[in-house]
């Protein structure tokens, strides 16, 4: 096999330096600053997903400490090393470096795998632990060894410790050896052992989960099959999504090179099929039940946009060439510009119509509510609040520094019921009320006084992003009658 040649660590040193550049030049989102709570709130495992994305951030955050680019940190070396092996996939596949090259340049092209190479999410790490499970299967194949075994069972634990549809791999994984009739793997007294270690792995998600009555559990599962009520058009919406998030001509890519493996009989790709077959066909099937993000089929396009890249780079047809050509260089024109407006935000967008308000002025939020909290003389406990989870992961995240309490006073079962161990009751409470999520505290809660202790108005280039209203609810007694 051809080794790897040094231009692919130039490549992925660029896109990599280029993420190293942009990533403190905005705020964390809602995923990234709830999963650094995770570290904050270091457990055995957590509500919405197992804990290996927490843990992970737990090894800068009790070390370095923390901020944007810290937070990002793990996410973008992660990613370059993904960046790795899909070249060494592809090359294994091709025997050719530079279609190889232009195959990780297509993958680095898309939008939404770019999103997981800077933001640490569960996914980012699946997308690792994919090509090292594909590695090791082949491995086996040949020798049976031992050790393989081992390190199975290894990158099997870590996926169920990374994220919860892990265990869709599982069956694609024992239907491949059904098809090699390798029986004697499947049975293989190395197999049993590879599954124990794997489940051993996974005990602190299996203890955390009975401690807490299988929240978890229970949570996932209303999470995926969801209302059937709007079924075709939670389907429609989902697809469009996708085709969006990864880039519109490098999903064609990705949808061309899985039809165009699926009858190959090379290994790897036949792996590739059965498992991002296996993510795609779950995910289209319950995002009739209820939408399906973008992020969460990404294995099917971290495996298909290089295979696809590779089929149409060398194609006999001059078309197809054309076409994979102009698909890249279209979505690195989008990538490019995308990071550049993240870093310079140099484009004036209308008054409340801005993209950046999801991650723009939560720092400065923060900071104002410990003003105000550290003005108010009464000597009762004092805390902030906001409505919903979304607004809790960046509002608790943005105030560490100054630790005040912060209670997500919505009804739905979330991650904040785990840590929220003290009673809101007989607490001065700071509302933040955004324009985007706002509740009338005088009309619904009880409180000795109801007072707006101040406005922040949030602009960028002149616009209007946000607002914020701090509103005391002294001395909270709970919800009307």
């Amino acid at each position: 096999m051809l080794k790897a040649d040094k231009r692919i660590f130039y490549l992925i040193g660029l896109f990599t330096l280029i993420r190293l550049l942009v990533s403190p030049f905005f705020g964390l989102g809602v995923d990234e600053a709830h999963y650094v709570l995770y570290a904050k709130y270091l457990d055995w495992s957590y509500l919405d997903h197992p804990p290996l994305v927490g843990w992970l951030h737990a090894l800068f955050f009790y070390t370095v400490g923390t901020n944007e680019f810290i937070t990002r940190l793990p996410a973008i070396l992660i990613f370059a090393a993904t960046s790795y092996l899909a070249y060494l996939f592809i090359l294994r596949q091709t025997q050719s470096i530079r279609v190889s090259l232009f195959s990780v340049l297509a993958l680095n092209a898309s939008w939404m795998l770019n999103a997981l190479g800077m933001m640490l999410l569960p996914d980012s790490i699946l997308l690792l632990l994919v090509f090292l499970l594909m590695m090791l299967t082949e491995k086996i194949l040949r020798t049976k060894g031992l050790l393989d075994f081992i390190f199975l069972g290894i990158v099997l634990g870590l996926m169920g410790l990374a994220k919860y549809t892990a265990i869709l791999l599982v069956p694609p994984l024992i239907l491949f050896f059904v098809l090699k009739k390798r029986y004697d793997v499947i049975f293989s007294p190395y197999m049993f052992m590879a599954a124990l270690i794997a489940l051993l792995m996974i005990t602190p998600v299996i203890y955390w989960n009975v401690t807490h009555d299988f929240i978890s559990f229970r949570y996932q599962g209303s999470h995926v099959f969801g209302s059937m009520s709007k079924g075709l058009y939670n389907f429609a919406v989902s697809l469009a999504a996708q085709i969006g998030a990864y880039s519109p001509l490098l999903f064609c890519v990705a949808v061309y090179g899985f039809f165009k493996s699926i009858r190959s009989r090379e290994d790897s790709l036949r792996l590739a099929v059965l498992f991002a077959g296996t993510i795609m066909i779950f995910f289209l099937v319950t995002s009739v039940s209820e939408r399906t993000l973008p992020h969460w089929p990404s294995m099917f396009y971290l495996l298909f946009i290089p295979v696809g890249a590779y089929h149409l780079y060398g194609s006999a047809k001059k078309w197809q060439r054309y076409f994979v050509y102009v698909a890249v260089g279209f979505s690195l024109l989008g990538l490019f510009f995308a990071y550049s407006e993240l870093a310079g935000k140099f484009i004036r967008f209308p008054d409340y119509k801005s993209p950046f308000r999801d991650i723009y002025g939560y720092r400065e939020i923060a900071s104002q509510a410990n003003d105000i909290v550290q003005k108010n003389p009464s000597e009762r406990p004092k805390a902030l609040a906001v409505i919903n989870w979304t607004m809790g992961s960046r509002v608790m995240y943005y105030n560490l520094p100054y630790g005040h309490e912060v209670f997500v006073t919505d009804a739905r079962e979330d991650q904040f019921d785990v840590w929220q161990k003290k009673s809101p009751l007989g607490h001065d409470i700071l509302f933040l009320n955004t324009k985007y999520d706002h509740f009338d505290v005088g009309r619904y809660l009880l409180c000795d006084r109801v007072e707006t202790a101040n406005r922040l108005e949030l602009k960028l280039n002149g616009s209007y992003v946000n607002w914020v209203e701090y509103v005391w609810c002294d001395n909270f007694q709970g919800v009307k009658p």
